[in-house]
């Protein structure tokens, strides 16, 4: 089966972008860090469609692009990053893990999109997971567990928005221009913010960063789009409940986090949860081809759960 490379790629990589974070965080403040990662990755992966002439963005592809990149990879990635300076990866990863969640309330009240059992059941387990994760018995920081959720939601309803935008034929550039504005959007903030006062670079964290860009947003991202070329959406989609599986297990190997009771029963209900969701049957409609191909617009969205 040839799509196992491109879905273990996705698995590994995106599961390992929470632990780069961390890594990242030890010479770089965490939106400094992502403006660096997004506008490096998304010069290169622009360069490289406008190489094979793909057709250059229009002004509302452009703007549809640059409030995806502040709802996806700002808030999303950015926000994750944030909250890592509080919490372990392993423990964000898990926060984010209920995108999916999101997605599926956003599609409910924005595209009327009816909610199966299944799907029911799933959201119910997510939320549950969450919740064991988010007690305040858990000694997590609660303003950096609201971050990580507020970055989840934010990505969520980028990915419905994404199924209304205006956005190019080619994935690879929609992602480029989402990308380039995020780290625009980023420099700005980190400016605001005054994190260029507190960059001090280390060897790690000039590694985890080149790791980010070279790994997280060019070769698993190209991974991810064969994988939606070639095999069913459902399977491309398993990356949800398997990215945060591994970013557990690889923060507890490489940096030591603490591997609890509570954290493995989370990683399993969220997991459950997200699996529910992604697997359920699709209801069988008859959409316009207008609305059909805004829905798949949306789901190639779900990709960067990340970071």
């Amino acid at each position: 089966m040839t799509f196992l490379g491109p879905l273990l790629i996705v698995y590994v990589v995106w599961g390992s972008t929470y632990l780069a974070q961390k890594v990242g965080l030890e010479g770089l403040p965490p939106l400094t860090m992502n403006a660096i990662r997004f506008l490096v990755a998304g010069a290169l992966l622009y360069a490289w469609c406008r190489y094979r002439r793909m057709p250059n963005p229009d002004r509302p592809q452009w703007r549809a692009g640059a409030i995806q990149g502040l709802l996806l990879p700002a808030a999303g990635t950015g926000g994750a990053a944030w909250a890592e300076q509080w919490l372990s990866s392993g423990v964000t990863a898990l926060f984010l893990a209920s995108i999916p969640l999101w997605i599926v309330l956003g599609r409910r009240f924005t595209d009327g999109e009816r909610i199966t059992w299944p799907v029911a059941l799933g959201l119910l387990a997510g939320f549950a997971g969450v919740a064991v994760l988010a007690r305040p018995a858990g000694g997590g920081d609660a303003v950096a567990i609201g971050v990580a959720l507020a970055g989840a939601l934010c990505w969520g309803l980028g990915t419905v928005y994404a199924g209304h935008a205006p956005r190019p034929a080619s994935a690879l550039m929609a992602s480029a221009i989402e990308m380039l504005c995020a780290g625009a959007i980023l420099t700005v903030l980190s400016g605001v913010t005054g994190e260029w006062t507190r960059i001090d670079v280390t060897g790690r964290a000039a590694l985890a960063v080149g790791y980010l860009i070279v790994f997280g947003s060019l070769v698993a991202y190209t991974a991810y789009t064969w994988l939606l070329d070639h095999v069913a959406p459902r399977i491309a989609g398993t990356y949800a409940f398997v990215n945060p599986v591994v970013a557990v297990l690889l923060g507890w190997w490489m940096l030591n986090e603490p591997l609890t009771a509570r954290t493995i029963l989370a990683t399993a209900v969220i997991a459950a949860g997200v699996a529910l969701i992604v697997l359920a049957p699709v209801r069988a409609q008859p959409p316009s081809a207008s609305s059909a191909a805004d829905s798949g617009s949306a789901d190639r969205e779900v990709e960067r759960l990340r970071t």
